[in-house]
């Protein structure tokens, strides 16, 4: 790791990353579940299209069912599956089929966050093979620790899985960032554990409304080169 930059901030604080639409845009991946869904559903008679389903998944994107860990299952759930059937095929989906990318700027913002003195981390709820995709987009070497939901056994919104960051940086949570794109399994479980919070509106949950204060991020940013540049000044503060 780079020596911290002249004035900047001291390694007591910290920022912890979501992947899917914050550091990596899932859009292709997307589009080829969806279509792997129609097929799958026109093989139980409802037929459907890959367009339908994006706009099924664009309207659940900005009306999620509280409490429901999964918005494709809720989409298949309004076209008439049960729940049991519904996860069952969302989890026999290939979802990590198509390798995600890095937003444009993920690799400046990621790197003046480091350079500058501060922790920098991935916690998010994705598959085993999210390390890969973050390894192959030259990401991962950036970080000083990867946790995801798959390998540690611990989701969003669960605050067992940023406590579990919190104790192995051992850094009050009111000088760790959460950087993260929902409202409802980003911002709230972050914000109520006091850690300071950025929300980047990208990817289907840009338009998502937060639903009350808790769901209200400290600052909003429409990149992460915005919200690298907020970053910096939080933590010199």
């Amino acid at each position: 790791m780079n020596p911290p930059e002249s004035g900047s901030a001291p390694r007591s604080h910290g920022v912890l990353f979501d992947v899917g639409h914050t550091l990596m845009d899932e859009s292709k991946r997307l589009a080829a579940a969806l279509e792997w869904v129609a097929l799958a559903l026109a093989a139980r008679g409802l037929a459907t299209s890959p367009a339908d389903l994006a706009r099924r998944y664009r309207d659940a994107s900005v009306r999620p069912e509280p409490g429901m860990k999964s918005l494709l299952v809720q989409v298949l759930m309004e076209m008439g599956l049960d729940e049991e059937a519904a996860w069952a095929m969302r989890n026999a989906l290939p979802w990590d089929a198509v390798p995600l990318e890095a937003y444009p700027d993920a690799h400046g913002a990621v790197r003046r966050l480091r350079d500058a003195g501060l922790r920098v981390g991935v916690l998010a709820n994705q598959p085993v093979s999210a390390r890969e995709d973050l390894d192959r987009a030259g990401l991962a070497e950036l970080f000083d620790d990867i946790w995801l939901s798959e390998e540690v056994g611990l989701a969003k919104p669960d605050p067992g899985f940023f406590e579990m960051a919190l104790r192995a940086w051992g850094i009050p949570p009111a000088r760790v960032a959460y950087v993260g794109d929902r409202p409802d399994v980003d911002v709230k479980p972050a914000k109520a554990l006091g850690l300071h919070v950025v929300r980047v509106r990208t990817g289907p949950h840009a338009d998502l409304d937060p639903d009350g204060e808790g769901e209200r991020a400290h600052v909003d940013v429409r990149s992460l080169s915005e919200a690298a540049e907020h970053l910096l000044e939080w933590a010199r503060e």
